[in-house]
């Protein structure tokens, strides 16, 4: 059981609560305070003030959107895990969190990184809940007790009509659809002055709805908004990295590792290359052979589909005049 001098030292402080905190690296128990690098600091230094303000334990007019923009392999999920528990443990009341991913695959990363937590920490147990698509503050006489973080995948429909205290977008680069899930949620911020946004994924595609999005937040001095350019993370060897960079297209191993933004809507090929195959002057061209007419035609997918040529053979056959 937690001190209750522990308590107020933590509930004061999400600082103080991080650096004592127990996570996994590697698959190793470390100090989150012994192995934490400085971008992730400045992060949670940055929104360290929302969640005081989220969580009822201070009245100061603070911005409360933050967008996080980090490679693969940056800790996006362990440190969105960290913020929801101490929102969690920490809240002065019944708090309403809502965590939206792309699929209910990534959507479990956050719910099983919120496990680990509490696993590697047992005193959070006493507070805090984990079950299959919430996580719940199940402490007796806490003024936070039923604070819930509901785990859910984008689906726009369920997202309407929510009343959130914070909303975490987990690797919003990723989210299908033509952004209405985040229109939703980006409405239901704004019900309450004291809602959390935060939103954090790696770079995507500059031809997609999220780079609007991305590119207004980056512009909105209401945002606080993070780039950690190129793959900065202490725990990442250059070993690692190399083999990525081996096996990988080199546009997607910039835009995963790098986290730059692709000019395409594929990791296959650069913008050069299919410009480059495309002559304006050329006009539709039938080729002919005895007595067959053969046409192709290319259906390029740039995304998600795949790419198909096909020829199509028309015969010309002569026919005889009877006599």
């Amino acid at each position: 059981m937690i001190s209750s001098q522990l308590y107020a030292k933590y509930s004061a402080s999400p600082e103080a609560f991080r650096n004592d905190l127990t996570i996994e690296l590697d698959g190793c128990p470390v100090r989150f305070g012994a192995c934490i690098d400085s971008w992730q600091a400045k992060d949670f230094e940055e929104i360290d003030v929302a969640l005081l303000r989220c969580s009822g334990r201070t009245n100061q007019e603070v911005r409360m959107r933050a967008y996080l923009e980090r490679p693969r392999g940056h800790s996006k999920t362990t440190d969105l895990a960290v913020m929801a528990v101490w929102l969690l443990a920490f809240a002065t009341r019944p708090l309403r969190g809502y965590s939206y991913a792309a699929d209910r695959d990534q959507a479990a990363l956050l719910r099983d990184a919120v496990d680990r937590i509490v696993r590697l920490n047992p005193w959070l147990a006493e507070l805090i809940c984990v079950d299959k698509d919430k996580v719940t503050n199940i402490a007796k006489d806490h003024p936070g007790r039923d604070s819930m973080l509901r785990i859910e995948t984008s689906d726009v429909a369920s997202s309407y009509g929510i009343l959130p205290d914070f909303v975490i977008a987990d690797e919003f680069t990723h989210w299908q659809g033509d952004g209405s899930l985040w229109n939703s949620i980006i409405s239901s911020a704004a019900k309450r002055r004291t809602c959390l946004l935060v939103g954090i994924s790696n770079a995507g595609f500059v031809d997609s709805w999220q780079w609007k999005i991305r590119e207004a937040i980056r512009q909105d001095p209401a945002w606080y908004f993070s780039r950690v350019d190129g793959p900065q993370a202490s725990w990442m060897s250059d070993g690692r990295l190399d083999e990525q960079e081996r096996l990988l297209p080199n546009i997607a191993f910039r835009r995963l590792w790098q986290n730059e933004w692709s000019p395409s809507g594929g990791d296959a090929l650069r913008p050069e290359d299919i410009e480059a195959a495309f002559r304006k002057e050329l006009k539709p061209f039938i080729y002919r052979e005895a007595d067959w007419d053969f046409i192709a035609g290319v259906d390029l997918g740039l995304k998600r589909d795949c790419s198909a040529v096909v020829t199509l053979a028309v015969g010309r056959f002569v026919q005889s005049t009877p006599r």
